[in-house]
C-alpha cells in the first residue's frame, strides 16, 4: 500500500480521512503500525470499507498508542458485537478521544451496542 509509506514519513498529519477506500482487515493492519509514531492525528475516518473484527483488535492498538486521537469514525463497516465492545474499551482507557461512530455495522440491534457500553461503564 502506498499510503503506508507516505504515513511513515508525515509524522504530522492531523487528519486522515479513507473513508470508502475499499480497506480491509490486511491494510489496517499495515495502516495502524504506520500511524504508531504520530503525535499529532486528531482525526481518523475511516468509515464505509471493509472492516472486520481483525481490524477492531488492530484500531484498538493504535488508540492506545495515539494521545492527540479525538474523533475516530468506523461506522458502515462489517464490525460485530465482539469488535465494537473492545474499540469501545479502548476508547474509554484513551481519555482524548471525544467522538467514537461505530454506527452501521454488523452489531445485530443497536441496543446491544448500548447495552456494552453501560457494561463498560460499570466496569470502568
Amino acid at each position: 500500500m502506498m499510503i503506508v509509506g507516505l504515513l511513515l514519513r508525515n509524522t504530522s498529519l492531523s487528519h486522515l480521512n479513507l473513508n470508502n477506500t475499499g480497506i480491509t482487515d490486511d491494510g489496517v493492519t499495515l495502516i495502524a503500525e504506520s500511524l504508531v509514531h504520530n503525535t499529532n492525528l486528531s482525526s481518523l475516518c475511516m468509515s464505509s470499507n471493509k472492516l472486520g473484527d481483525g481490524s477492531a483488535h488492530e484500531i484498538a492498538v493504535t488508540l492506545a498508542d495515539i494521545n492527540s486521537l479525538q474523533h475516530v469514525d468506523l461506522s458502515n463497516n462489517n464490525l460485530t458485537s465482539r469488535g465494537l465492545h473492545v474499540l469501545i474499551q479502548a476508547s474509554t482507557v484513551q481519555n482524548t478521544i471525544r467522538r467514537l461512530n461505530l454506527t452501521n455495522n454488523n452489531s445485530k440491534h443497536r441496543t446491544e451496542l448500548v447495552k456494552l457500553v453501560e457494561d463498560l461503564a460499570l466496569v470502568g
